[in-house]
């Protein structure tokens, strides 16, 4: 018998003798001596071993009830996500690279050079890459599913065929998924989707954000082409494309500047720009459902500002000190409109 139970059966008896005996006496007595007892068989080296093995087991016990999932704060782990990314208007290989570093692939060489070509087919240049999504064995041959989320859409190319879905469903919370046709892409399964998805929550939230500058852009010294491109950026976000930003160098297409609502294009030559290039900005403007804007240095053909007018592409021309003026009446409407929120 332990002690603990002794103690109590000691207890019970000391009472019971006291009743049958009617005396505080008697039960007081054997009350003592069953403590004398009690303290004596506490000290034993069996009472010392059995208390030490109880102690033991309740340590086991302890160590393996299953410990609590940690709560995640998946809105800050977005935001770092977007702290830690390359910005809007960085090259598709910089993006590409920081997001195969999060996904930690075995072999990322081939990965890398695969959603480097999908990135520069089908994401626009206005667009963050926020993060990157292997699905392996998805062919016979063992050739991956790969897909690409952005701060707009999902790219996905699988079985040889790519797609760009500007439309896709999320579910959010436990079990949660990306669905894009008939495809799931589970947060459980990929890593780091959620947190990208998270942060495509945000970056929307932060381009709606934007402040439309008050002011005209500063003048300042234009010394080579991408001065130019810079401050044609400045001019876009004036005239109210407010998430302009300038693409990477090398990697326009024809295209110096975009933002959701208009492309732009920066001849910094020292002869008028010809019709065939304007026309060829107002070809991807249309494509893309945009506005063209044309910054020129040395100004407009004839048959430029001609077809340029008739067709909606605004035209302005900028000098060496980066102010611009605007040369047909498309560009002047964009002006006055921007001057007259500058002046609410």
């Amino acid at each position: 018998m332990n002690v603990p139970a002794f103690g109590c059966l000691a207890v019970v008896a000391g009472v019971v003798v006291g009743a049958i005996f009617t005396s505080w006496t008697v039960f007081w007595v054997f009350l003592l001596v069953a403590l004398a007892v009690i303290a004596f068989m506490a000290g034993t080296p069996a009472a010392r071993v059995a208390a030490a093995d109880q102690r033991a087991i309740e340590a086991v016990q302890r160590d393996a009830a299953p410990a609590a999932a940690p709560v995640r704060d998946i809105e800050q782990e977005a935001k770092q996500l977007l702290e830690e990314l390359p910005p809007l208007g960085s090259t598709v290989e910089d993006a590409i690279a920081a997001c195969m570093k999060r996904l930690r692939h075995r072999d990322p060489q081939p990965l890398t050079v695969r959603f480097t070509k999908l990135a520069r087919t089908h994401v626009a240049a206005d667009e963050r890459i926020l993060g990157l999504i292997v699905q392996e064995a998805s062919t016979p041959r063992g050739v991956p599913l790969l897909a690409i989320i952005t701060d707009k859409a999902l790219v996905v190319r699988d079985r040889g065929v790519a797609y760009r879905d500007d439309d896709v469903e999320v579910h959010s919370g436990e079990g949660g998924f990306v669905r894009s046709g008939e495809r799931l892409f589970f947060f459980s399964y990929h890593t780091g989707l959620e947190t990208a998805v998270a942060a495509r929550t945000l970056a929307a939230s932060s381009r709606r954000a934007v402040a439309v500058p008050s002011s005209r852009p500063p003048e300042r010294l234009i010394r080579e082409a991408r001065d130019a491109e810079l401050i044609a950026v400045e001019w876009m976000r004036y005239l109210g494309f407010d998430d302009a930003v300038a693409t990477p160098v090398g990697a326009d297409g024809g295209v110096d500047v975009v933002s959701t609502r208009a492309v732009a294009q920066v001849k910094m030559e020292g002869k008028p720009t010809g019709r065939p290039v304007v026309q060829q900005l107002h070809g991807v403007a249309v494509h893309e459902d945009k506005t063209g804007v044309f910054f020129s240095l040395a100004g407009y053909t004839p048959h430029a500002r001609n077809w340029a007018q008739t067709s909606g592409t605004a035209l302005f021309r900028f000098d060496y000190q980066g102010a611009a003026e605007p040369v047909n009446a498309v560009a002047h409407e964009l002006l006055a409109a921007a001057d007259a929120r500058a002046q609410q």
